[in-house]
């Protein structure tokens, strides 16, 4: 027996209103659950490019486990980190991840913490710095319903030259020297010279003993801070992690007569993260 055509658009309606009823049921779950693909973005800063991240979550009750995939600076290729004590409940998600230093003995916390709402996470991030107080920065992230991970646009490097297009220290005729190097190198030189490369707030924060402070963070004014230094003279040369700062010093020491200086292969990161001396 046929159905008549009032039963026939009452199962329409019926089927159409169930649809829509689990499409509201879908989309209320998926507003509840933080699992999935998300990015962000942290912007340049420090004349380094933006560097953009992705975070694989999965929530199984109150745990959240997942990872953070970092694109490297060169935007080709991922590194994979683990997150731990990963937390969710009443829409506030949070979780850690951690690095070790160049040393292989210093361990680096890094905390997030956020309120997810659908396809946002608004909240902090809480990372160590280098003088060992923690720095708090905005973050926030959303969902990528691509499925595939997210990365900067793709940086070629020239031969010799850094992703921001400066000479990389060894192309200087001066050498980079590791933390166990530098150690050695102010034991031969008693009166070598440190120079701290770095601004001024940083350098107050936190440096090695002995050092002096030169900013030549400003294109405009560093060669004037470096003019008055002594050509004779021993010198070790670091800067935050060795880039810029670091290689505007020896080019400058390069082009002028300076006969003997060596940096820091790392910088001052290099240095904390070996568990070095340091004063303010």
């Amino acid at each position: 027996m046929s159905l008549n055509k009032h039963t026939s658009t009452a199962l329409k309606r019926f089927g159409l209103s169930a649809l829509l009823a689990l499409s509201a049921v879908t989309a209320a779950l998926a507003q509840d659950d933080p699992s999935g693909l998300w990015k962000w973005v942290v912007p340049a800063r420090n004349e380094q490019p933006e560097r953009t991240f992705n975070l694989r979550l999965k929530a199984d009750g109150s745990t959240l486990t997942g990872t953070i995939l970092t694109s490297n600076r060169t935007n080709d290729t991922f590194s994979e980190v683990q997150i731990r004590n990963g937390k969710y409940g009443s829409g506030i998600i949070s979780f850690e991840s951690v690095r070790t230093g160049r040393s292989g003995t210093n361990v680096f916390v890094t905390k997030y913490s956020g309120k997810f709402s659908g396809d946002r996470i608004e909240g902090k991030i809480e990372s160590p710095s280098r003088n060992g107080n923690s720095q708090t920065s905005d973050w926030k992230a959303e969902r990528n319903t691509t499925g595939q991970l997210i990365s900067g646009p793709k940086v070629v490097l020239k031969p010799g030259y850094d992703e921001l297009g400066r000479k990389i220290v060894n192309e200087t005729k001066f050498k980079a020297l590791s933390v166990a190097d530098a150690e050695k190198f102010l034991a031969d030189h008693p009166d070598a010279v440190i120079l701290d490369l770095r601004p001024a707030d940083a350098y107050a924060e936190g440096h090695l003993p002995h050092a002096k402070n030169l900013d030549v963070s400003d294109e405009a004014t560093y060669k004037q801070a470096l003019a008055p230094l002594d050509k004779t003279k021993w010198y070790l040369v670091h800067s935050v992690v060795g880039h810029f700062r670091t290689v505007r010093a020896l080019e400058y020491f390069e082009a002028n007569g300076f006969e003997h200086a060596a940096a820091i292969d790392g910088g001052y990161a290099a240095w904390v993260d070996a568990g070095k001396p340091t004063v303010k």
